[in-house]
């Protein structure tokens, strides 16, 4: 990472420094919110309209907690609970299916 990387939409600075490694970010655009998912907590503990400003805040959850199983993913546009890309919800098994 160098000294000028951020947000290419938000232009929001990316502080994630040694953690960019352990927290890769999904692009941002197209109006997706991020969350910080925490496995211990089972779901999102911060969301925000930018990827890296959630990474930039999973980093100060890194320093309270350097041990918590942290990742920013983008957040299901209908189910706001549940990750874009393994949504229960939209993604559940056929049996439940209207």
């Amino acid at each position: 990472m160098t000294a000028a990387a951020q947000c290419t939409v938000h232009r929001v600075p990316d502080r994630r420094g040694t953690h960019t490694a352990a927290l890769p970010l999904p692009p941002c655009g197209g109006g997706t919110e991020f969350g910080v998912w925490e496995e211990g907590a089972g779901g999102f503990v911060y969301t925000a309209d930018c990827a890296t400003d959630a990474g930039n805040w999973a980093v100060d959850l890194f320093a309270e907690d350097p041990e918590a199983e942290l990742s920013v993913k983008a957040i299901c546009r209908d189910h706001a609970e549940q990750p874009a890309d393994s949504c229960e919800d939209c993604y559940g098994d056929a049996d439940n299916s209207p």
